[in-house]
């Protein structure tokens, strides 16, 4: 596909840029050049002087083919010439521009087109200016001994408006952080490869520039003007020998203070010098890696490793989006200490880092175990890419280690291994957990831990309690849970979230879609948990107070769902699909977090958990606030469900409105049969001779289904219903909840339909309902419904009779509108045809006011 930008230029305004690549994702030339007059604009060049698409040469019969300069930038407002005159333009122009969409070819566009540009120029004074994706080089002529010399040098050598031209040693300060540092680095491995060094000695050698540019970076920020030590040498016209001695010096501190926390040793040696070092330094010291964006840090990282050390680290990192969206959530402070307890590669504490980097020696407060050393290993490179020189992170089984590290401290952020294989055996450590013994019931019903072991537990609940432990009372932590914790109704897990309501305030749950995690290969649907911890734990969850529980679910995270790669989505243009940019000309991710993050700091829960905005600017006047619910609304629930799909505002304000105006709950209209029997109670005996008409889930449609003659010794073991006229069949896994249908008049014994969906009937004196609830299964508001009360992590999350029969549905009180239904209901009665057709004529046309909830965006989306 092939998508252009929207731009938005300081003097030409709304701009639509022609894509020019298979992905649409490539920076076009007309998004560089945007960038480059910001640029220009920030140094003080009047937007008025600037000439953008300026002809300075005219070739051929009368002029027709010419030689153009991407822009030009006057002394003059541009309107006070005639532009279309070249000699008059070039008299003026103090500056000219050649832009370059990447930099594959830039060598060939200095030699051939940017250099050219001053032989034309008139002004001795006249700057050319070289911009791609990488690199942004200043050429100028000088006048040494009466010969023109040309001089090229960074773009911090390109003075501000009005200012002198002149050579600048490069600063902390005046570093750039914006590039693409995967793309940087490629570009160095290009400058090696052409001095005939070998693939493994050049990845050797990227090494070793890496950790002097890092090095060289932390020594200098606290004096952030003060010259670098690493410089483009060549700018400043220091020799290829004096420029190695300098590198040199650097990499051998540089090694001696990162060698401990690296997995493999690095050569303090460096290897090379020369013309070829001066034309790496030129692409390499101009850049600022410490404040660079953590996704550009990731895919260097990710590709960078795999060469170096051979680790393929798709399935360790978590997508900077989403972990930060989780810290900026928890709001840690200065002097509060910061812990994942299986860190994994780092991604929440790089996000904690970051955050709080300004505050004086925060590095010491962020702290990371896990239980896997090579984990330990990538999480340690990664903290050091992102500017921490600390690296606290440790080789631990945290959950084996628990009792030593008791409330130390104040924030913690863990995505734990879980799922029902992930089990810990040892008895030592279950010893230590609650959730790692037998739980007993009391004479009046509440739970108690008992002192019996259990033989196993899943190691993502007892990192939930592992997480509450490590923290200071009133420390706070954020979980991300599949959502099978928070709503299955099997006793382990009721019994967790009788343990975390106990134990803790839940603050805030954020659902994601499914697959949010599938690169680090979970398939389930998750949420993010934040819970503040109790002073002290209560006797009993129903004894706690009453407080708002903030409950969003987010439908966009900003990456593809589909593949282990995680490919950012960015976001496009309604109308014509171009890509939308930000003021600083970056692609913004099509994610809901921002807005999110918005609504929980406006929330009712800030008035019972005020670290949610301590210290956050007051910015939330007109954002819609989060949507909350009173915690004894969970208490009050039989299986105290936290599953974010139930308690969201979509739930919330579809059942609402649906009880507004005149309804019915379902299980008021049917009852449930159970699998196996007949309606009048006898076994399902299934003959092997005998032919039946066999009905599979995949087989039913929206009130229709097929059927496929099977003996009965070849049905399948999930060939539980008998059909009779009058059951009414509906999905009841997550999946599936659009299915339904109506068995038709002629079921006379010898149709038998899967498990997998819910069998109903019409109670006794109920049958004037058939029409309304065969209308609203048609719906999307039934739908939503089934969904939000599917209990579960994946797509065969179950939808439990209970409740169902909780499902609302609005009753058909136009007259009109029953008669022209009726025939549609009578002929699938009689099976044979479809009434979804009909229902959605009704819903569009609004015969029927049944409310329509927002549209999922895609599969993916919970509820």
């Amino acid at each position: 596909m092939v998508a252009g930008l929207t731009l938005v230029c300081p003097i030409r305004g709304r701009l639509k840029a022609k894509g020019r690549s298979a992905d649409g994702l490539q920076p076009s030339e007309e998004r560089l050049r945007v960038d480059a007059i910001r640029h220009l604009i920030s140094l003080g060049y009047p937007k008025e002087n600037f000439v953008v698409e300026a002809v300075i040469k005219r070739f051929g019969n009368s002029g027709r083919n010419s030689f153009r300069a991407d822009l030009a930038v006057l002394d003059v407002p541009a309107s006070t010439i005639n532009k279309s005159d070249v000699d008059e333009l070039l008299e003026h122009a103090i500056l000219l521009g050649e832009i370059k969409r990447d930099n594959a070819s830039a060598s060939d566009a200095k030699n051939f087109q940017v250099k050219p540009l001053l032989d034309f120029a008139s002004r001795d004074d006249c700057v050319a200016l070289y911009w791609d994706n990488i690199e942004q080089r200043v050429f100028w002529v000088n006048r040494r001994s009466g010969r023109k010399v040309l001089h090229e040098g960074p773009l911090t050598d390109l003075p501000q408006y009005g200012q002198s031209l002149g050579s600048r040693p490069l600063t902390f300060a005046t570093i750039d952080p914006d590039k693409p540092l995967l793309d940087v680095f490629k570009r160095i491995e290009d400058v090696l490869h052409a001095a005939s060094i070998g693939p493994s000695k050049r990845f050797s050698i990227m090494m070793q520039l890496l950790l002097v540019k890092l090095y060289d970076e932390h020594s200098h920020e606290a004096q952030p003007n003060e010259p670098l030590d690493i410089q483009d040498y060549a700018a400043l016209d220091v020799s290829a020998a004096q420029a190695a001695a300098s590198v040199q010096a650097v990499l051998k501190k540089a090694v001696q203070y990162y060698q401990k926390f690296l997995p493999e040793p690095v050569s303090d040696k460096l290897s090379f010098g020369g013309e070829t070092l001066l034309a790496v330094m030129k692409v390499l010291a101009p850049i600022k890696i410490v404040a660079m964006r953590q996704n550009v840090i990731q895919d260097f990282y990710m590709y960078f490793a795999k060469h170096v050390y051979k680790w393929d680290l798709a399935q360790y990192f978590t997508p900077p989006s989403v972990t930060d969206f989780i810290i900026e959530v928890l709001n840690p402070r200065f002097s509060e200490h910061v812990k994942d307890p299986a860190c994994g590669s780092a991604d929440f504490l790089t996000s904690a880092f970051r955050r709080g980097q300004h505050w004086p020696d925060y590095a010491s407060s962020i702290w990371g175990s896990d239980v896997s050393p090579e984990a330990v290993q990538v999480a340690v490179l990664n903290m050091i890419l992102n500017g921490d020189g600390k690296t606290n992170i440790a080789e631990e089984d945290s959950l084996a280690k628990i009792t030593s590290n008791l409330e130390s401290c104040d924030v913690v952020v863990c995505n734990p291994p879980f799922g029902t294989r992930i089990v810990e055996r040892n008895p030592s450590t279950l010893d230590n957990f609650d959730l790692g013994h037998e739980w007993v019931t009391r004479k009046d019903g509440s739970l108690k831990v008992g002192e019996n072991l259990l033989t196993s537990q899943e190691t993502g609940l007892l990192f939930a309690e592992a997480c509450c432990k490590l923290l200071r009372p009133g420390g706070r932590f954020a979980l991300v849970v599949p959502n099978g914790y928070l709503g299955n109704r099997s006793q382990k897990y009721e019994i967790f979230r009788e343990w975390l309501l106990r134990n803790c305030r839940v603050s805030v749950i954020i659902g994601l879609p499914r697959f949010s995690f599938k690169g680090s290969g979970a398939d389930v649907s998750a949420s993010v948990i934040f819970c503040e911890k109790r002073d002290e734990p209560l006797k009993d969850a129903r004894d706690s107070e009453e407080y708002e529980l903030c409950v969003e679910v987010v439908d966009r995270v900003g990456w593809n769902l589909g593949d282990k790669r995680a490919a950012p989505i960015y976001r496009r243009d309604e109308k014509d699909g171009t890509f939308l940019v930000d003021e600083e000309g970056k692609y913004m991710l099509d994610s809901d977090f921002e807005e999110i993050l918005a609504r929980v700091r406006a929330s009712d829960a800030v008035q019972d958990f005020n670290w949610l905005v301590a210290g956050v600017p007051s910015e939330t006047e007109g954002d819609t606030p989060g949507w909350t619910v009173p915690i004894s609304e969970v208490i009050g629930e039989k299986f105290k469900t936290l599953d974010p799909k139930r308690l969201c505002r979509k739930m919330g304000t579809l059942r609402a409105e649906i009880k507004s105006m005149p309804h019915f709950r379902l299980g008021d209209v049917v009852k449930f049969m159970p699998e196996g029997f007949t309606s009048s109670g006898d076994k399902l005996d299934i003959q092997a001779e005998k032919t039946y008409r066999h009905v599979e889930i995949t087989d039913v449609a929206i009130g229709s289904y097929r059927w496929q003659l099977r003996r009965g010794w070849e049905l399948p073991a999930r060939a539980k219903h008998p059909a009779e006229p009058g059951d009414i069949y509906i999905g009841s896994i997550w999946s599936s909840v659009r299915k339904w249908f109506l068995a038709s008049q002629d079921c006379d014994g010898d149709m038998i339909v899967t498990n997998g969906l819910h069998r109903m009937r019409l109670r006794e004196g109920m049958e004037d309902y058939l029409l309304d609830l065969v209308v609203g299964l048609c719906s999307e508001a039934y739908a939503t419904q089934m969904r939000g009360f599917a209990r579960g992590s994946d797509g065969l999350a179950e939808i439990p009779a209970a409740d169902v029969a909780e499902i609302v549905l609005p009753k058909i009180t136009d007259d009109s509108v029953r008669r022209e239904v009726e025939p549609f209901v009578q002929q699938l009665i009689a099976g044979f045809t479809t009434i979804e057709a009909k229902a959605h004529s009704i819903f569009a046309d609004e015969s029927l006011r049944l409310p329509i909830p927002p549209p999922r965006p895609d599969h993916t989306s919970i509820v």
